[in-house]
């Protein structure tokens, strides 16, 4: 009887299937080994990205109580609010540890505010509807644009004026009209006839904050523009005499000068209720920019509103 080999003849087949399946075994532990390397080197950045974001998100909660300390301090020693005080000082970016915080204040009383325009029971304003118009004015916008915002704030459905904007006029959007104060400045982008230009050239000049109808300007922080909005009668040169003249101690009277007449003298004040705060923390690869609005009254100092500009890596 013949004997059998050892190996049958098919054994060169086998060994190249076997070394097909081997070499497939390989290449999957290799691709295993890959991705699981690739996976760990995910881990690590997203657990090194999470560690600069909780630095970056400290160091702007501290800031902001370094804040808010230091503005109800200087309440205690100050009796008014000007622009040669240390808060109002441009600030570098402080280092800390292997990231960097930089801090800008800004008293929240130079500028106006757009929810003036109508007092608590939704009703327009007159007085200041006639400033904020002089104010447009004074910046090249068009002051129509302050009777589309009328409309968006006040409690009717008439339109205000013949370029009034009231529901009808956003047929084509998907939102309705508001009738209710504004919640932040960019809000004025739902308004018919803002854009991105309009509000980038009103944002040095106005704010959106809580209002009892009538919020104080600090002359000693107000610009040229909103001094001129309070006194129709006023020209550029009587506010810029009137800004080299500061800081003043108390409101001047201006009872002996005609330009005065008809003006919103009321509404000065030497000392300002409400603080603008920004700060920018840099940690790796995390930059986090947020916004706060600071009351204070006394020297109790409290956070009205906090927005974060957004993160960027």
């Amino acid at each position: 009887m013949p004997t059998l080999p050892l190996y049958s003849q098919s054994r060169p087949n086998e060994r190249g299937v076997a070394l097909i399946m081997v070499l497939g075994m390989v290449a999957i532990i290799a691709a295993w080994a890959t991705t699981a390397a690739y996976e760990d080197m995910i881990a690590i950045n997203r657990a090194s990205n999470q560690q600069d974001e909780i630095h970056a998100i400290m160091a702007s909660e501290s800031a902001l109580a370094l804040t808010k300390y230091y503005l109800g301090e200087d309440a205690k020693f100050s009796t008014i609010d000007d622009l040669e005080e240390e808060w109002a000082m441009p600030l570098p970016p402080f280092p800390i540890d292997d990231g960097l915080i930089a801090l800008e204040i800004e008293d929240a009383n130079r500028f106006y505010n757009l929810n003036d325009l109508v007092d608590e029971a939704g009703a327009i304003q007159v007085a200041k509807f006639q400033q904020l118009q002089q104010l447009f004015v004074l910046l090249d916008l068009q002051p129509g644009l302050v009777n589309a915002l009328v409309d968006w704030m006040d409690i009717d459905n008439i339109p205000y004026g013949a370029t009034g904007a009231e529901d009808s006029a956003y047929y084509d959007k998907d939102y309705h009209i508001k009738n209710a104060r504004l919640d932040n400045l960019a809000e004025l982008r739902l308004i018919a006839g803002f854009d991105r230009a309009i509000i980038k050239a009103l944002s040095p000049y106005v704010i959106v904050r809580p209002s009892n109808g009538n919020t104080f300007i600090n002359i000693n922080t107000a610009s040229e523009e909103v001094l001129m909005a309070l006194f129709p009668n006023m020209q550029q040169s009587h506010a810029q005499a009137l800004i080299e003249s500061r800081p003043y101690t108390e409101v001047p009277s201006l009872s002996s000068v005609t330009w005065a007449d008809g003006g919103d003298l009321p509404r000065l004040r030497v000392v300002s209720d409400a603080f603008k705060v920004r700060t920018h923390a840099a940690f790796g690869k995390a930059n986090l920019r947020e916004d706060f609005l600071l009351s204070r009254t006394g020297n109790t100092v409290l956070l009205l509103s906090r927005e974060r500009a957004g993160w960027q890596f």
